[in-house]
């Protein structure tokens, strides 16, 4: 395997990790850290599974959530370590604090951080071996959502399109 193919699985962990949290595949999150690895994530520091936990309970309040991940840089330490730096750009906005009309004002966070990561490989896969987020940016600006009603809506759960995108039969 060349340092080339080291680095697409090394950032298909981070575009998996992001698509995991934004339709909150608890076990897609998981899946991208190592049992024993610890993540700095503003209030949270901890493991995996506490990780998973604290998205769950930070995550009931948001109805829409967007990660994305640029700027990829990998330095390898070892044959099977290395530091990655990736900044990312979230948006989340939040579930209305009252049952709201459609259209009506909501909250969007807007935040700038980078991913701090150390990576390995064990048992022959890449994954997060430790994590600290550095934030430059938190910003929260009202939004109205004026997204057709009949346009396909994303979702945050197995519902969502991207899960059955295979069984379209092609183009």
């Amino acid at each position: 395997m060349s340092r080339a193919d080291d680095r697409f699985e090394i950032q298909d962990v981070l575009f998996r990790y992001a698509r995991a949290v934004d339709r909150l595949d608890h076990d897609a999150i998981a899946a991208c850290y190592f049992d024993d690895a610890v993540d700095v994530h503003g209030g949270y520091t901890g493991d995996a599974a506490g990780l998973v936990e604290d998205i769950r309970t930070r995550h009931r309040t948001i109805d829409s959530s967007q990660h994305f991940i640029s700027n990829v840089l990998v330095e390898f330490t070892g044959q099977d370590s290395a530091d990655v730096e990736s900044y990312c750009l979230c948006f989340l906005r939040q579930k209305p604090a009252e049952p709201a009309e459609p259209g009506g004002e909501q909250e969007l966070a807007v935040i700038r951080c980078r991913y701090v990561d150390r990576f390995e490989r064990r048992d022959g896969s890449w994954g997060i071996a430790d994590r600290v987020v550095v934030f430059d940016e938190s910003r929260v600006v009202p939004v109205v959502d004026r997204l057709n009603p009949d346009w396909v809506a994303s979702r945050r759960d197995g519902t969502d399109p991207v899960y059955s995108c295979g069984s379209r039969g092609g183009a």
